[in-house]
């Protein structure tokens, strides 16, 4: 059953990863501070235009799913849409973190159509390169030691967005952190074209399974979809964990400038955060490679809620304090990445065997729509808290103010994870179904042939 792959391929494949989350990464930390703090717009209006701008998002990703499954080019299906969408994605990404000279309605609009745009362009590059696991291998293990590779780089493009990102926005901005922030934009896309070529050029897409006229239809996808209980299992336990940890994510800089006053710290302090969760990624992927993925799911959302339960009731006064207790946080959020990206490929070859239908791209597709609309919402409604706790930018913020929003960045994640811990619990597969799947999908293809 062991379908090798080549450590040039899983490298390769993996780095891909480092330029996706430079852009995910970024946004994710520094777009709704960026909104508030340096356009100066309230924190109602950046939710708004954030949860707008990822919903959007969301919708485009099964249509491109459904699309680059019927490519049929020299290239493959999925790497075309890498190559070619790589430079407006950059561009866009540019665009995203300009202050434009403009006011009132004019400016909102202004930054929603950016913000719209860059998301089109990132469902372009992303949904594609996500698709690519399923493309080069079926083995189950395999996937793991592809989707570490994966994560290990996509922690580190966190890692490396979050530790360099204020140093950059200060050193290059010069006081002035509109300016930096055009910085970084610039050196996070030229990178990031550079990266995609590796995975481009050096990844190769296995000979299509089906010609495309015999690919199913949008209906026949969507109804195979709903009928992969593993998949839902996965997709709700992701979207839940994802959607309340944006409440810590999304608030620490805003807790770290306004409740401890650490702001010229943001580097160290989002370096450590995302620095542990890069170093955490090959201590769980060796984990679940020994007593499965299922089990260290649940071993990591015990260390999440025991990281969480700290950070909630210990009473944090200095920086060391901070960085022992989000290191610890980053810790147990290094399993999820690993955890999740190779759980859902396994889900693939479930559809297929109940159902007939096999769905990759789509798949990814209608998974990310929904972890993209649940993050919407998500940002949506931090921006009406944020609003309604009395938060002001650039303002001194009440004690009041301080305690509410250190409760919407410890307990809602915990409750996401509690509820996580109890949907992974009844994930049936395991290596060993999985590896009957696959035999029992392939006797099918042998007695069509």
């Amino acid at each position: 059953m062991t379908e090798s792959v080549s450590n040039r391929i899983r490298a390769a494949y993996g780095v891909g990863d480092y330029a996706i989350c430079l852009y995910w990464s970024g946004v994710s930390l520094y777009l709704l501070y960026f909104y508030t703090d340096i356009v100066g717009i309230s924190p109602f209006a950046a939710g708004l235009i954030y949860g707008l701008g990822i919903m959007w998002d969301a919708f485009t990703d099964p249509f491109m799913g459904f699309l680059a499954e019927r490519t049929r080019s020299r290239m493959g299906s999925y790497r075309p849409y890498i190559h070619y969408g790589s430079i407006p994605l950059a561009l866009s990404f540019i665009l995203l973190l300009w202050v434009p000279p403009f006011e009132g309605t004019f400016l909102i609009i202004f930054l929603l159509v950016v913000n719209l745009i860059h998301r089109t362009c990132f469902t372009i590059v992303s949904v594609p390169y996500s698709s690519l696991t399923a493309r080069i291998t079926d083995d189950s293990d395999e996937r793991t030691i592809l989707t570490s590779s994966r994560m290990l780089s996509a922690a580190l493009g966190t890692f490396s967005i979050s530790a360099l990102g204020f140093p950059v926005v200060l050193y290059f901005g010069g006081g002035q952190e509109s300016l930096g922030f055009i910085y970084l934009g610039i050196l996070s896309g030229l990178i990031a074209i550079c990266i995609l070529k590796i995975t481009v050029y050096v990844v190769e897409e296995r000979k299509f399974r089906t010609k495309k006229e015999e690919l199913p239809t949008f209906s026949e996808v969507a109804k195979s979809v709903s009928r992969n209980y593993p998949f839902w299992i996965v997709f709700s336990a992701i979207i839940i964990l994802i959607s309340t940890f944006l409440m810590f994510n999304n608030n620490l800089i805003y807790f770290t400038k306004y409740a401890l006053e650490l702001h010229e710290y943001q580097g160290q302090i989002l370096g450590t955060l995302n620095g542990a969760t890069l170093f955490a990624v090959p201590f769980w992927a060796y984990v679940a490679l020994k007593i499965g993925k299922k089990n260290t799911w649940l071993v990591a959302m015990i260390t999440l809620f025991i990281g969480f339960f700290i950070f909630y009731y210990y009473p944090i006064k200095d920086l060391n304090t901070l960085l022992y207790i989000l290191a610890f946080i980053g810790f147990g959020n290094g399993a999820t990445g690993v955890l999740f990206w190779s759980m859902l490929p396994d889900t693939i070859e479930y559809g297929e065997w109940k159902s007939g239908i096999r769905t990759e791209s789509s798949l990814y597709g209608f998974m990310t729509f929904a972890q993209k609309g649940a993050i919407a919402i998500a940002v949506f409604i931090l921006g009406i808290a944020l609003t309604n706790i009395g938060f002001e930018p650039n303002q001194e913020q009440s004690e009041d103010t301080l305690k509410a929003l250190k409760d919407l960045m410890s307990i809602i994640p915990l409750v996401g994870v509690c509820i996580s811990f109890v949907l992974l619990y009844f994930y049936p597969i395991d290596k060993t179904l999985h590896e009957k799947l696959v035999r029992d999908i392939e006797s099918r293809q042998v007695l069509n042939v």
